[in-house]
């Protein structure tokens, strides 16, 4: 769906705030851009003030003004290889205290065929379950949806359109979707639903979010403004 990196780090941000210590390991953005994102983020300032090309010195210094989160572990270099994931958590986790893994997004973990690709993301989601479980930490991975589910942007997602099968929903204790189908744009500002699917700890439904595009945050919207929102 529309913005599942965006999310991801609001979800980071709100993590850290909590005061967990958070790895983020981006299968498509270097250090540098997740940086730019996070410090945009967590600094309330506009993130293209923040990147290369268009770096602002000002900015900059009103974005450390109002950093005052803990650092987020992220790798060096972006690589597709599971087997540098694997041991770039496991550094997190056992050297670094992670307590709260993202990995963005699941399909980046293998090359191939169609079959490849399958039977890599069963192995990759049952592994950091399994290891999420017996390390007593959170794991969040986001994941695209299949072609079929892609191509039809105007119906509703659902579980089944995950690329990767029913293995993604049998491992996750939690599954949002992101509403392609109701998603609007006005300017700088989106707005969507966060579908919970499924939840083993809670309730379920659709949560109206607003995502604002100068500095990426992401917040619930209030009742009085629900009315500017699409039909879920």
């Amino acid at each position: 769906g529309h913005g599942k990196s965006i999310t991801a780090l609001n979800f980071c941000v709100a993590a850290l705030r909590a005061g967990e210590t958070v790895c983020y390991c981006s299968l498509e953005m270097s250090a540098q851009q997740i940086a730019a994102r996070y410090y945009a983020m967590a600094g309330a300032v506009p993130v293209i003030g923040l990147e290369r090309g268009s770096f602002d010195e000002r900015i900059w210094h009103e974005a450390q003004k109002g950093l005052i989160l803990p650092s987020l572990l992220v790798p060096d270099k972006i690589s597709g290889r599971w087997e540098d994931v694997v041991a770039f958590i496991r550094e997190a986790v056992e050297q670094h205290g992670a307590t709260y893994i993202i990995l963005d997004y699941l399909q980046l973990t293998s090359v191939g065929s169609e079959q490849d690709i399958m039977r890599a993301i069963s192995e990759v989601t049952t592994d950091l379950r399994t290891y999420a479980s017996n390390n007593s930490i959170v794991a969040l991975v986001l994941s695209q949806f299949n072609r079929q589910t892609s191509a039809e942007f105007r119906v509703r997602p659902r579980m089944t359109g995950l690329w990767g099968g029913a293995i993604i929903e049998q491992c996750s204790d939690v599954v949002l979707l992101l509403s392609h189908h109701a998603f609007e744009r006005d300017g700088q500002f989106s707005r969507t639903y966060i579908q919970v699917e499924k939840n083993r700890h809670g309730e379920v439904g659709d949560i109206p979010i607003l995502n604002s595009y100068r500095d990426l945050t992401q917040r619930q919207g209030l009742p009085d403004e629900l009315t500017e929102w699409p039909e879920p």
